[in-house]
């Protein structure tokens, strides 16, 4: 909780082993470049990208920690934030929009679909290019284990060793887990070939692909999917034509999750609770 006005904090600023997940994160960043000082005797500044929003004042929290911590001995020049738009509401029981107050819905975050869009209107892509980059890892400030091994070092090498446009970090899921599953997609294309390749459908989405929830009695298909780790490598050439499309397919793989309840204060100034999303 926020000591000063009691809300509650935005993932990054949670405490874990002593200091905050962001913390906690640059500290993984730093290890990482520290082997590669002592592998080839040269310091390596990475460039940080970091998308936020306004709910529980993520944003200026995000700044007041990076400026308290004198940016991590960085350079505020090594740093990014770029702040995602909130997105109305829907109630899940009849569909129409929350509202807060007269003509104002109730917003959420848009989520991880939007980042490309967002990246590429303020300029992320190109700030990474001028830093000398051709990929990026991707990771959520919340995964406390991202780092573990050589998780990362080794998913970005791949990516980078073979050319490749988008990877997924998996692990073995663990039944009723909120996280969707890797999949292998075979779909035909205008020419009559078959094409492969490898997507993510959410947990949400489980029931309309026919994926049902493991018994004692059934194996069920979720068990033989990898989890989704939210940890991915993309080359940024590749993401950033996603991005600057001007049609709908610059927010891919659009996703209503309707099974959270959202708690928000109505037009009349009253505590609801809504399942919506």
């Amino acid at each position: 909780m926020d000591s000063d006005t009691g809300e509650s904090l935005p993932a990054a600023l949670l405490p874990y082993c002593g200091r905050s997940l962001l913390e906690g994160l640059m500290r993984d960043l730093q290890a990482r470049e520290f082997l590669h000082f002592k592998i080839f005797g040269k310091q390596c500044i990475t460039p940080v990208a970091v998308m936020t929003s306004s709910v529980k004042n993520n944003h200026e929290h995000i700044v007041a920690i990076c400026e308290r911590l004198e940016w991590f001995g960085r350079g505020r020049e090594n740093f990014r934030l770029f702040e995602q738009p909130l997105v109305p509401v829907v109630n899940a029981e009849d569909g129409k929009w929350l509202i807060s107050e007269s003509l104002l819905p109730v917003g959420k975050p848009g989520g991880h679909g939007a980042i490309w869009k967002l990246a590429c209107d303020r300029g992320v892509f190109e700030w990474l290019y001028r830093h000398g980059r051709k990929g990026a890892t991707v990771r959520q400030v919340s995964n406390v284990v991202a780092a573990t091994d050589l998780t990362l070092m080794a998913l970005a090498g791949i990516g980078l060793r073979h050319n490749k446009k988008l990877g997924f970090a998996s692990c073995e899921r663990r039944p009723g887990a909120t996280e969707g599953v890797n999949v292998l997609i075979e779909k035909q294309n205008l020419d009559g070939l078959w094409e492969y390749g490898i997507t993510c459908i959410e947990y949400t989405e489980f029931e309309k692909y026919g994926i049902s929830e493991p018994t004692a009695t059934n194996g069920s298909l979720q068990a033989s999917y990898p989890a989704n780790t939210n940890i991915l490598y993309v080359d940024l050439q590749a993401a950033q034509e996603v991005g600057s499309r001007k049609n709908a397919s610059c927010l891919p793989g659009i996703v209503l999750n309707l099974k959270k309840a959202v708690s928000y204060v109505d037009h009349l100034g009253f505590e609801s609770l809504r399942v919506a999303g």
